[in-house]
């Protein structure tokens, strides 16, 4: 069969979207200090916007000055003419007597060291700083090396130690000697494999005479961690009061050493949105007055409407004005998107601002999107990222979205009522007697809740409540004083 090449017209349909339509859905899925950046960053770079509270005054009366300025931005020359103006403004005081032409840059030197930020020691560059003073020679500080860099944010060995003595051509007994040499730097526990050898390198260092201790540490951790002080005491011919001693100590111990250097990830958050009741009718304010108000500037506007000026700065203008207009919209559309999306999931969660957490109703992002008649990624988005402020605390706009149930009323009950009924179940049960998932799972079925024994465990773990073997031995030992 021939191949041929012939020309023909197709017809088909597509989603094509406008740059307007693409800035709006970016700027809706953004943080609020995103917006702020993105909005500052737009102020920069299109001159035609302006901050409300600034006056516009133009250069000239003529619009000769304002064509110069907007004529240097399309050449390339803005750059050079502002550090050009930059130091007239800066250095043409002559009322300063401190400033010489020509002799600034000792000035400038020490302003720049004085301003700069001081960047925090990482844990990988403290402990090589002690092992370049303890190294005996160039192979030592390699293998110091080998294991420094091989240990994770936390602290602790990511490597094997077979792996590090193979990639160093070592045996593996050379190896450990230098993890526990990297075990007793600062912060101590570094190196080790595992939590328990991290305590056991953290309590020979702060209490080397403590036989007891580390034997505690190495030989019954795991009866350690199930609370199990009886056995302990049986294996070592001691009072359980001594191993609750013993225990204190473990407590000024650090499971993870490392955490103390690890990044300072700080996260700021700003509020949306402010929800208030007030005489049951729910108040919502729009938390907007950290964005820039901005707005186009008419001089330039005017300008472009002239007969008398460049084709291109015409057409320079005309693309900046539609940007600048752009943006507007897209920062008003945001805004009502995020109101509407807000009063929604609030009214559906008013038992919420009643009462507090623990009371959130099943809701999905597919709810909200069919009420007020918009695409479900486009609700995704408004709760994005966004926060509001509620008589209860701040809360992630997500958070209110709570899963169903598969009960035998799946629309009375969500997974944020459910914890919080298990929660306040094991609040009221006896001391002395706690009780087990099982008997948890019955007192819910009482009440037509209808659940699997390993979703009573698994809100049990996000609430952070222990089972009831470990529930009852520390209310035995708080009841006694030793917790």
């Amino acid at each position: 069969m021939a191949v041929s090449i012939k020309i023909g017209l197709q017809q088909t349909q597509r989603l094509a979207l406008t740059q307007s339509q693409l800035q709006s859905i970016e700027l809706l899925q953004l943080s609020s200090i995103e917006l702020v950046e993105a909005v500052a960053k737009e102020l920069l770079e299109n001159p035609v916007l302006e901050e409300e509270y600034s006056t516009a005054v133009p250069p000239a009366a003529n619009g000769d000055g304002a064509a110069e300025g907007v004529t240097r931005e399309l050449s390339g020359e803005e750059s050079i003419f502002a550090r050009r103006e930059e130091k007239n403004l800066n250095y043409e005081d002559a009322s300063d007597s401190g400033y010489l032409p020509g002799h600034g840059d000792e000035d400038r030197a020490r302003s720049y060291i004085e301003n700069a930020v001081a960047q925090e020691e990482t844990l990988k560059e403290h402990l090589l700083a002690q092992a370049r003073m303890v190294a005996r020679d160039d192979g030592e500080m390699a293998l110091f090396e080998a294991i420094i860099t091989s240990i994770d944010e936390r602290g602790l060995l990511a490597a094997g130690v077979d792996e590090i003595a193979e990639s160093q051509g070592l045996d593996a007994d050379a190896v450990r000697a230098a993890i526990r040499t990297i075990g007793s730097f600062d912060p101590p526990g570094c190196a080790a494999s595992s939590m328990k050898e991290s305590l056991l390198f953290q309590a020979e260092s702060r209490y080397p005479d403590d036989l007891l201790l580390h034997a505690i540490l190495r030989d019954h951790f795991t009866e350690l961690e199930r609370l199990d002080y009886d056995r302990i005491a049986r294996a070592l011919s001691i009072t359980s009061d001594g191993i609750v001693e013993k225990t204190r100590l473990i407590h000024t111990l650090t499971p993870f050493p490392g955490r103390q250097f690890a990044a300072k990830d700080v996260r700021y958050i700003v509020p949306d949105a402010e929800v208030r009741c007030v005489d049951g009718e729910i108040l919502i304010t729009v938390s907007d007055d950290y964005v820039p108000p901005v707005r186009i500037n008419r001089y330039y506007v005017d300008m472009m409407k002239k007969k008398n000026i460049d084709k291109n700065l015409r057409e320079f203008i005309k693309d900046r004005v539609q940007s600048a207009r752009s943006l507007l919209r897209s920062i008003s559309s945001r805004r009502d998107t995020i109101a509407r999306v807000v009063a929604v999931v609030m009214q559906r969660q008013s038992e919420f601002l009643l009462r507090g957490p623990g009371n959130l109703r099943p809701l999905t992002h597919t709810e909200v999107a069919d009420e007020l008649g918009l695409h479900e990624s486009t609700v995704s988005r408004a709760t994005s990222n966004k926060f509001v402020q509620t008589p209860w605390g701040v809360f992630e706009l997500k958070y209110f979205f709570a899963s169903k149930l598969r009960s035998g009323d799946p629309d009375d009950y969500s997974s944020d009522m459910i914890m919080n009924l298990v929660k306040e179940i094991i609040a009221g049960e006896d001391a002395s007697s706690p009780l087990n998932d099982d008997e948890i799972l019955a007192l819910l079925g009482k009440r037509g809740i209808r659940l699997a024994r390993r979703t009573i465990a698994k809100y049990r773990g996000i609430l952070r409540i222990p089972p009831s073997n470990k529930r009852k031995k520390l209310n035995m030992l708080r009841s006694e004083g030793k917790a």
